[in-house]
């Protein structure tokens, strides 16, 4: 009995023992798998070799302004809100890497936001126009707005600095009800206007996803020239994210497709 007791542990052991193992690949397996690495390493080497090329050499290229009066034909009847352009550039970077992610600041926002500085300083001022703001005033605006002159109360906000806030309680029963009225606990009086400005008027987040970053870059109804900076911002954008990657390979810029909302995909130069 014990003869048949150890035989039966020895057995069971054995088979335990086994499946603890590691499989072993078969050397067709491991043939496949090579075989499969070489055809990754030899589409992505032609997915480098072809970004590299120029972006005129594409049959589906055309400059930044023939590319848009095919995107807003496309866009003909619909309404302005539907009709959106975006972007889409192709990233080659190896294995491994981060992907790309950042945000980009437009000079032609997509959402317009109407901002008025009050300012004592000259130069705070400046500042203020310089960060996006839509118009600067100091005393003459308050003293016009408290002796009923028609003046513009057309924005979205208004942000003001220390030294001119005591003079606004005279007018704050105007621009109290119409939400507008500067104030310390709401953050919108302040010295660093420009950084409150750049905040409030916002920028737009990019992240590569399966090798291309996409972006809404514009609105069918924005003038040229305007959709020129907002592509000029977002490829200074990426570039200088990928500046700041470390990789062993450069990582490389391929093709960017221009389209609208039911528009083609039109090849430009980035």
């Amino acid at each position: 009995m014990l003869t048949a007791v150890c035989g039966s542990l020895r057995r069971n052991f054995s088979v335990s023992s086994r499946s603890l193992l590691p499989a072993v690949k078969s050397k067709k397996e491991l043939d496949a798998k090579k075989a499969k690495d070489k055809r990754l390493e030899r589409r992505e080497a032609k997915r480098r070799l072809n970004a590299k090329k120029p972006s005129y050499v594409s049959p589906l290229f055309m400059d930044i302004s023939s590319a848009l009066r095919y995107l807003r034909a496309a866009e003909v009847g619909r309404p302005v809100g539907e009709a959106s352009i975006s972007l889409q550039t192709a990233i080659l970077s190896e294995r491994g890497t981060a992907p790309l992610q950042g945000s980009v600041r437009f000079p032609k926002p997509l959402k317009e936001t109407r901002i008025l500085c009050l300012s004592l300083d000259p130069v705070k001022r400046q500042e203020a126009l310089d960060a996006g703001a839509t118009a600067v005033n100091d005393t003459l605006f308050v003293d016009s707005v408290a002796e009923g002159k028609p003046i513009d109360l057309n924005y979205d906000k208004f942000i003001a600095t220390p030294d001119i806030e005591p003079m606004l309680r005279k007018i704050a029963r105007i621009l109290g009800p119409k939400g507008l009225m500067p104030s310390a606990k709401r953050g919108t009086v302040t010295e660093d206007v420009g950084d409150l400005i750049s905040s409030a008027l916002g920028s737009q987040p990019f992240r590569e996803r399966n090798s291309n970053v996409s972006l809404t870059v514009a609105r069918c109804d924005f003038l040229d020239e305007d959709v020129v900076k907002n592509i000029v911002a977002t490829s200074k954008a990426i570039k200088d994210v990928i500046s700041k990657i470390k990789a062993k390979k450069p990582i490389v810029v391929g093709n960017t497709v221009l389209s609208s909302t039911h528009g083609p995909g039109i090849v430009i130069n980035f």
